[in-house]
């Protein structure tokens, strides 16, 4: 049987040879969102008038025949939507770590599908109207939250790029939806507490179950990637992502928002690179340096 890399997660995703032979079938499959799937046209737009009330159900046939799959939005699940200008593919990344103090990176592996042009990608996640009531749509430089009276196209036909697709291991059937973490419900409320925003931190029960993808994580939140020195510091960290086994798309997070981006093709040059790397870089590395940043930081507050 082969298997498949769950990016980022440091798993692999099993391909079952019972599965229906096409994503658009086997998306009608998910009892999670199959009530919510609405029939788009070529053009990203609905095909039918109505597609927002909840209770509009289409059968296979329509949603089979359609040129494109929406799933409308809201009703549990919703869309993180990474829309950069293509002269500015960090634009993005930017945003979503002013809003919420968090890179991307730290988002949990979930549903993700993308057009296919560069930097773009929504991610899917559920949350709960009820314990969240104050959230709704928002968008600003390139990054969207997408909620109720929006929908988003998960597969078919895309314009530009011919069709949009599940990054590898981010698919509704290799992987199972995350829910929304309440730093991010929190970081678009109207009137949210002043106060310094929560850091998760590792709880001592489970250190012994961490991967090195997980440890890598948790050292770059208290290491930028602005400001680093490029040949001392900010290549070995790239170096160390690559051997913990972090995803391109989490590297390129941590990078994007810093003086160190200079597109995605260099960096994906970069990031090859990395994987040829001799030089004896590792976690202990990273956590030394992450440490004693924390230290100058605390001293100086």
């Amino acid at each position: 049987m082969k298997t498949a890399t769950q990016e980022g997660s440091g798993q692999e995703a099993k391909s079952d040879p019972n599965l229906p032979a096409t994503d658009r079938e086997r998306l009608l499959q998910q009892p999670l969102i199959r009530p919510h799937l609405i029939p788009n046209g070529p053009q990203k737009r609905p095909l039918l008038s109505g597609w927002q009330q909840p209770d509009q159900y289409y059968s296979d046939g329509i949603l089979l025949a359609a040129p494109a799959i929406g799933l409308r939005l809201g009703y549990l699940v919703a869309a993180v939507d990474f829309d950069p200008k293509p002269a500015d593919l960090g634009q993005a990344e930017r945003t979503f770590q002013k809003l919420t103090g968090y890179s991307s990176a730290q988002l949990p592996i979930s549903w993700t599908v993308t057009s296919g042009k560069p930097g773009r990608r929504q991610i899917l996640l559920t949350a709960d109207a009820d314990a969240a009531p104050w959230l709704k749509p928002w968008s600003h430089d390139g990054l969207e939250i997408r909620w109720r009276g929006q929908q988003s196209v998960i597969d078919g036909h895309h314009p530009e790029t011919g069709r949009y697709q599940w990054l590898l291991g981010r698919a509704p059937w290799e992987c199972p939806i995350a829910e929304a973490p309440l730093w991010l419900l929190e970081a678009i409320r109207p009137t949210r507490p002043q106060s310094a925003p929560h850091k998760p931190t590792p709880l001592p029960s489970c250190l012994d179950r961490w991967s090195p993808a997980d440890w890598c994580r948790y050292y770059l939140q208290h290491w930028p990637a602005s400001g680093l020195d490029a040949r001392s510091e900010w290549w070995p960290t790239v170096v160390v992502m690559r051997r913990a086994g972090l995803s391109f798309e989490e590297a390129f997070a941590w990078t994007a928002a810093s003086n160190k981006f200079n597109g995605g093709r260099e960096f994906r040059r970069q990031w090859d690179k990395a994987d040829r790397c001799s030089a004896p870089y590792g976690l202990e590395w990273l956590g030394a340096r992450t440490r004693a940043a924390r230290g100058r930081s605390a001293r100086h507050g």
